[in-house]
């Protein structure tokens, strides 16, 4: 069965036991006769992913030291037309 929270592969079975007293499912590792723990690799690179922001430019019409240059690239073109060119 594959774990798919960290992607392994092991020899794990849905825990019973652990179900009846606690109400929740968790994997328990038959080869290593213990609850199966994630090594986090996995859900480290998938929430880089999240927090990431989406890649932002710089006008090239506004004063290239202030912060406010800086634009998501979908808004650019909008942003040029309507701050630069006077189509509101």
């Amino acid at each position: 069965m594959i774990c798919k929270i960290c992607g392994i592969d092991g020899n794990f079975v849905w825990d019973q036991q652990h179900n009846e007293n606690t109400g929740k499912w968790r994997l328990y590792d038959l080869s290593m006769e213990r609850p199966h723990e994630c090594s986090h690799e996995k859900t480290e690179e998938s929430s880089l992913e999240t927090t990431m922001q989406t890649p932002r430019v710089k006008c090239p019409k506004c004063d290239p030291l202030k912060d406010s240059a800086w634009i998501e690239r979908e808004k650019l073109q909008e942003h040029i037309k309507t701050a630069h060119f006077g189509f509101w």
